[in-house]
Order: structure tokens, then sequence, then C-alpha cells
């Protein structure tokens, strides 16, 4: 029980490291990159979290997209719809978010299947 606590309390700060704010740089950016980036964020923040058990196992056997088909399928219609349906120059942060913390910045880890970035 105690290392169960463990885990979810790292996991809900990694979470909330994730949402702050993005350095000041970064704010530049207009609006709609920034909603797209926070988006992105959050989403793969939740699988992180909720599913943390399946993306371990995913890793081991190097086929996220496999193991998180559904969630990721979801996050990126959802995506897909808020921010790149009209032309607006958004790259795909939810695929870069998926890359840089589920899969540790290893693609290789995303397995066979894993259809690419949408934009």
């Amino acid at each position: 029980m105690i290392e169960s606590t463990a885990v979810l309390s790292r996991g809900v700060a990694e979470l909330l490291e994730s949402l702050k704010a993005p350095p000041a740089a970064l704010r530049d950016m207009n609006d709609d990159h920034l909603q797209a980036q926070r988006f992105a964020r959050v989403r793969v923040a939740e699988m992180a979290l909720y599913q943390a058990s399946q993306v371990k196992a995913g890793r081991l056997a190097r086929n996220l997209y496999g193991t998180l088909k559904v969630q990721m399928d979801e996050a990126r219609q959802g995506f897909h719809q808020k921010f790149l349906t009209e032309t607006r120059g958004i790259p795909d942060y939810l695929h870069q978010e998926m890359v840089l913390v589920l899969a540790q910045n290893d693609t290789s880890l995303l397995g066979p299947d894993y259809p690419g970035p949408l934009a």
C-alpha cells in the first residue's frame, strides 16, 4: 500500500510538473499553439498516470501503441478535430509528447503499428 501511494504521489507530481507554464521563450507563441501543446501534455500525462502499468508493459514489449491503442487513438482523434481540421500551421504536439513522455524519446517503443504523426 505504501509503495502504491508513493507511485501515485510521484505520478501526480509528474503530472503537475508537465502542466506548469512554458518557459518565457515559448510564451511568444500564439494561443492556438499553446492550447495545442497543453492539450497534448494533459492527454499524455493522463495516460502516463492512469495507465502507468500499461505504459511500463508497452515499453517492455516495445509496443506502446499496441498496449495503449484505445487511449492513443482517442487522444489523436481529439487533437486532430480540435487543432488540425483547419490549416493553422500547428505541428503534431501530441505525437511529440507521446514520443517524449511515453516512449522516452525512443520512437521504436511506439511499436510497428503506430500510425505516426498526424501532421
